[in-house]
């Protein structure tokens, strides 16, 4: 009788590609029912209902984002660094991907004339929420694997910095 049991780094892959795959269309239900349900949102917010609704959007990607992350390292203690920020992009880019394919099968969900003009530039939303949910990952892998404060300030602290000199840079080209 043989009790093999797979070796460590498949259950961590396997742990960490059905999080990604989960929660890719977890976020894309999200960004769909945050769109679906614009018109409530107008009633509530008035002209700033597409800032709410994307505002709502960068929330929900930032929690699915590190609640993925959160659940690979809990479920898979070994599994690498470099895996856990793959996996965050991941899960941002399939949730844009799968969002963008909704909004493409049914277009009228989109109600906003702006939010239907942001999702015929489906690229550049893509690219978006990928980035944002590649920075959302570095700051949950600083936060889950560096142990002193400080450092992990110091890191964060030249997160926000590199992104906000990405940001201007990129306005400045």
């Amino acid at each position: 009788m043989s009790t093999d049991k797979a070796p460590i780094t498949d259950v961590e892959n396997s742990v960490l590609i059905r999080s990604v795959g989960i929660a890719g269309f977890l976020l894309a239900g999200i960004f769909i029912a945050l769109m679906f349900f614009q018109d409530n949102l107008a009633k509530v917010f008035g002209g700033y209902a597409d800032e709410a609704t994307i505002g709502l959007m960068l929330i929900g990607l930032w929690m699915v984002v590190s609640s993925t992350i959160r659940t690979a390292v809990n479920h898979a203690k070994g599994v690498e660094t470099w895996k856990l920020i793959l996996g965050g992009m991941a899960t941002g880019l399939i949730g844009a991907l799968l969002t963008t394919a909704f909004l493409l099968l049914f277009p009228k969900v989109a109600k906003s004339q702006n939010m239907a003009e942001v999702t015929g530039a489906t690229g550049g939303l893509i690219l978006a929420t990928t980035l944002i949910a590649f920075i959302i990952s570095l700051f949950v892998v600083v936060n889950i694997r560096v142990k002193s404060r400080a450092m992990g300030n110091l890191l964060e602290f030249l997160i926000i910095g590199a992104t906000i000199a990405g940001l201007v840079w990129y306005a400045t080209k």
